[in-house]
């Protein structure tokens, strides 16, 4: 069980990937240069100064800021992205309601960090992280995505169901 929900959280890893891979942030490109990545919302500023551009939903409206890619689907009330003195991204804060979806995989949180120099993705304000029946929360789930590591921290709670026809094989077994 511990290898599939590693298996499970490396997978969500992969889907966070594409917004905040090491590649240049471009619109336009999908995360793995198939499609087209598409970031919807309410408001847009950039600030060339300090590379920052903020994403933001309507406050009070139940609208989000959407990332739409052929590899994911990520909303949160409001996005902030920080790039090098390049096209890089540095940083990515999702901040509010955030939910990323990927395949049968989804999690959500009420913050999630995204640093490019360690490929780390932090997930704050009650994670959760869920695959079908099967899923994990605690005060902050961490995923480093260069190493395919995940780290569960403070009132870990895991819910793995199993159905009848995996429990009648693995009798079977002994």
């Amino acid at each position: 069980m511990k290898k599939a929900f590693i298996t499970t959280l490396s997978v969500l890893v992969f889907a966070t990937h594409g917004l905040a891979a090491g590649e240049p942030f471009q619109l336009g490109k999908g995360s793995l240069g198939k499609g087209t990545t598409v970031i919807t919302a309410s408001a847009m500023e950039f600030d060339y100064n300090s590379w920052l551009a903020i994403f933001e939903s309507t406050p009070g409206s139940t609208e989000q800021v959407v990332v739409t890619d052929p590899e994911f689907i990520l909303k949160a009330n409001r996005m902030i992205i920080r790039f090098e003195g390049t096209n890089d991204v540095q940083r990515v804060d999702c901040i509010g309601n955030v939910d990323m979806t990927r395949e049968d995989l989804r999690a959500r949180c009420g913050h999630a960090i995204f640093t490019r120099e360690d490929g780390r993705v932090l997930l704050q304000e009650s994670p959760v992280v869920m695959k079908g029946e099967q899923k994990i929360a605690g005060e902050q789930i961490c995923i480093w995505l260069n190493d395919k590591r995940v780290q569960v921290m403070n009132g870990v709670r895991v819910e793995a169901h199993t159905d009848e026809a995996k429990k009648d094989l693995g009798s079977e077994r002994r």
